[in-house]
């Protein structure tokens, strides 16, 4: 890390919400592999924009096994002409987040099938939609249970509400259960109905409400980043 060595200029410098002005990361370049894109997938974020993913033939990239990585949008995937069973190269890019780098185009048999956009969710089959100035794709469904998913992980986040107990597991249960529609349904929820779902139990349920009672101690400002407005961090939240 390089640093500013004057203590007035650091003052002076100042920073950002979770890193400071007068300081920079250098990292080594990235290690690269190759590997075989087997398939790419789609899941539905908490604002309903549909993010594919490559599914990749397992590797070891610089002591971690890799099997999936993100692959943006359709133009993402367009501008590097990735293609399902394209051997292609990946690396993690900061050394932690896996990234596909390019297809090994040389390498083609004739049998790699180009990825074609699905035009309606794959969760809900419901209608998306594309914005003019947006490259992300938008399922436009509210009630779409894997965008319920994801918004309520968001909400529940240590960022947001910090609702310790209700991790993705038990957050897919509440919502298969209906006891889950939307987020004010959350704060609804009640032992003895939860004491039904699979692996809950009395202590369990009682600790997950207690924890949903305590959030509402939680300064506005969180509330605000777990309603999951875009563009809006906890630092502009704060200033609101």
């Amino acid at each position: 890390v390089l640093k500013v060595n004057n203590l007035e200029m650091q003052n002076q410098l100042g920073a950002i919400s979770r890193e400071p002005k007068w300081a920079v990361a250098f990292k080594f370049p990235s290690y690269k592999t190759k590997t075989k894109l087997l398939d790419i997938g789609i899941n539905v974020g908490r604002t309903g924009s549909l993010n594919p993913y490559a599914i990749l033939s397992p590797v070891d990239v610089n002591g971690v096994v890799v099997k999936r990585a993100t692959l943006h949008n359709q133009d993402y995937i367009d501008s590097k002409d990735l293609r399902i069973g394209d051997q292609v190269i990946i690396e993690r890019a900061g050394d932690v987040i896996p990234k596909v780098v390019a297809p090994i185009v040389e390498e083609r048999d004739g049998s790699e099938i180009v990825f074609k956009f699905p035009k309606i969710c794959p969760n809900c089959f419901f209608e998306i939609e594309r914005s003019e100035d947006e490259s992300t794709v938008f399922c436009l469904n509210i009630s779409c249970s894997e965008r319920l998913e994801r918004s309520v992980e968001h909400f529940v986040s240590k960022v947001a509400m910090d609702i310790q107990g209700l991790g993705p597991k038990i957050t897919k249960s509440l919502i298969e259960n209906n006891l889950i529609k939307n987020l004010h349904d959350i704060f609804q929820l009640e032992v003895g109905p939860l004491v039904e779902i699979d692996g809950m139990g009395q202590k369990k349920a009682c600790n997950l409400i207690k924890a949903i009672n305590d959030s509402k101690k939680r300064p506005f400002s969180n509330v605000l980043v777990a309603l999951g407005i875009a563009h809006l961090g906890i630092e502009s939240a704060s200033i609101l």
